[in-house]
């Protein structure tokens, strides 16, 4: 009695190994977990070399991104040191990464003068582009922006701005004003 058990079992078990081998393959397939060493190989990604093709689509995409900010004070922006805290970082606008996919995993800063391409995950600068359209770090009044860009973006011919109105700093504090936040020095 023993021995047809032992071959009915043997049977089933061979009749089963493809469909539980079948199970694995889609199981595979449908498993999302990424591999800690190909995670570690992308992090070690070799640097950005922007060409001159996409530091000015880099800078075509931003035209519209009202994002500027202050420069943090004494800050030098080079390739390879770490943002300041105080810099915002900001997604790669879609227009530009529709331009070229490779800018995807990157961010950016905009300042009155560069603009700042970044590994988000590093908090480091990747590249430094100087902005065609320098500024000199504060807003423009909203008059003197609908003369100028404004007319410029709706296809009209951009009217002379005037500076009778005092021009705004941008967004954001890089703590070289006081604002009431500050925390006292205990020491003293």
């Amino acid at each position: 009695m023993r021995t047809p058990l032992c071959y009915g079992a043997a049977a089933l078990l061979l009749l089963s190994l493809p469909a539980f081998a079948q199970e694995k393959a889609q199981d595979k397939a449908q498993d999302k977990t990424q591999n800690p060493n190909t995670l570690t190989v992308q992090a070690k990604r070799a640097p950005l070399q922007l060409s001159d093709q996409q530091r000015s689509e880099i800078q075509a995409a931003l035209a519209t991104e009202n994002t500027e900010q202050k420069t943090p004070p004494k800050f030098e922006p080079k390739a390879g040191d770490t943002i300041p805290l105080t810099i915002t970082v900001d997604v790669m606008p879609p227009k530009a990464v529709e331009h070229d996919p490779s800018l995807q995993p990157y961010a950016y800063a905009k300042l009155a003068k560069d603009v700042l391409v970044i590994d988000p995950t590093t908090k480091k600068i990747v590249a430094v582009i100087p902005r065609q359209d320098a500024t000199t770090g504060k807003d423009v009044a909203p008059a003197d922006w609908a003369k100028t860009k404004g007319r410029e973006l709706t296809g009209q011919q951009p009217e002379p701005a005037s500076s009778s109105e005092p021009g705004h700093e941008p967004a954001g504090d890089s703590g070289d004003k006081a604002n009431g936040n500050e925390q006292k020095n205990k020491s003293q």
